[in-house]
């Protein structure tokens, strides 16, 4: 075992929570071919290196991740760090820990930003001449925006979570409605929705509920929480009112009220007809439920505009020790190979390969005659700013949304509590 890895090791018996990967394979196992002298190897040409991955529970699992990484380059000397209580990425820097990738969800862009774990990439991009053009139409604008000077490629995402229409066969023919369909806007699904909400026997039948995660911090039409110029809330406006009189209005029909469980609604009670937000479509598939699903609702005149990127992603430490070799492995994880792998298992693939998506799913019995091809409809929305105060706002949006949505208070009164609220969180924290 490296004395890097002794050093890591330690750290992780210390805090007795850590998962990790630290058996492999020898580091200098006689088939490895060392790296030529000031220039960068190909992957097959990797030579004996130890790396360390910390890996946040998103996406495709640690353990696929590991196996992956260990099937490729047995020469590597791996060590997987899993995210868990006392092992989150804070707690791993804070131990004197610096991973050569970071493996983290989109929604700690700027916790890593804060913890300096984040660096451009474009560097290692052009060395290993990694072709960015085959990353899905707007990805790398996304992933671009998120660097100050709208420049930088400080992070490298590996799958996609589009959002798609998920709905229940039995009740639209229960009830004789017409089935969705690919390109319908939020009115016109408001409209179906109406058709559906009845009470079926003892049963109330709702219509359609979408998951606040999903659908606001992701929006559609780019809309920002917070303006980065100001740092004040940007959420009381003409635009912000018109998206929450959309997206309330769903919420108005009587009998449509939110469950408590939109999961359960949806899946296990199949009281619920219609439904967007996470994507488990494996278990749908395994469920024996009748359903099928369609591309995302769009807004009036954004005709295929998905929601906004949300991806996890790889990054490479500043500090990290084995930069190229890091890169290497990312690469790899990137190619079409891999995401062939992954997607035949429900992954939503990033890359726009056509070889790629057309074995989406293919892996997952049962959904041979789904409407699949409805996740790659819609192109991704451009990126609202973001700052580092959005995390608290969105929490405020979300909270208070939730009282327009029971009619306790108008939609005006209800962004001027929202900017309010917002504005004294991103005070607190400022004094912090």
């Amino acid at each position: 075992m490296t004395v890097k890895k002794k050093m890591a090791c330690g750290f992780i018996s210390a805090l007795l929570v850590f998962m990790i990967g630290c058996s492999g394979s020898t580091p200098g196992s006689s088939d490895a071919k060392p790296a030529e002298d000031n220039k960068p190897s190909a992957p097959e040409a990797l030579g004996p290196v130890s790396l360390t991955l910390f890996k946040e529970d998103t996406g495709v699992s640690a353990e696929t991740v590991e196996q992956l990484i260990r099937k490729k380059f047995p020469q590597i000397d791996l060590l997987v760090i899993k995210s868990a209580k006392g092992t989150m990425i804070e707690d791993v820097v804070s131990g004197g820990v610096v991973p050569d990738i970071v493996s983290h969800s989109l929604g700690g862009l700027w916790k890593l930003r804060d913890l300096q774990l984040l660096s451009d990439l474009t560097p290692l991009i052009q060395t290993h001449k990694f072709d960015l053009s085959r990353f899905a139409d707007g990805v790398v604008d996304v992933v671009k925006s998120y660097s100050d000077n709208g420049q930088q490629f400080l992070v490298m995402p590996f799958e996609l979570n589009n959002n798609a229409l998920f709905y229940n066969k039995d009740i639209f023919d229960r009830v004789g409605v017409d089935y969705p369909k690919d390109g319908m806007t939020w009115e016109q699904l408001y409209d179906l929705t109406k058709r559906l909400v009845r009470t079926d026997g003892n049963v109330q039948i709702n219509g359609f509920h979408y998951n606040f995660l999903n659908v606001i911090y992701k929006n559609q039409l780019a809309l920002p929480f917070v303006d980065p110029k100001t740092n004040k809330a940007a959420v009381n406006g003409e635009q912000w009112a018109n998206w929450v009189k959309v997206m309330t209005a769903f919420y108005t029909i009587p009998g449509n009220q939110p469950p408590v469980d939109e999961k359960t609604a949806f899946m296990k009670n199949q009281t619920l007809a219609m439904r967007t937000g996470p994507n488990y479509m494996t278990e749908l598939a395994a469920s024996g439920m009748n359903w099928d699903v369609v591309s995302f609702p769009h807004f009036a005149g954004k005709e295929g505009t998905g929601s906004q990127m949300n991806a996890p992603f790889y990054t490479i430490p500043p500090a990290g020790k084995n930069k190229d070799a890091a890169f290497q492995v990312i690469s790899y994880l990137m190619s079409d190979e891999v995401a062939i792998e992954l997607a035949r298992q429900g992954r939503i693939p990033i890359l726009k390969s056509e070889a790629v998506r057309k074995e989406f799913g293919k892996g997952i019995a049962g959904l041979e005659s789904k409407n699949i091809s409805a996740f790659f409809k819609d192109t991704i929305a451009k990126p609202a700013p973001q700052t580092k105060y959005d995390g608290a706002a969105k929490s405020t949006f979300n909270s208070v949304l939730i009282t327009l949505l029971g009619g306790q208070k108008d939609i005006n009164t209800g962004l001027r509590e929202m900017e309010e609220q917002i504005n004294k969180q991103i005070e607190q924290e400022q004094r912090r």
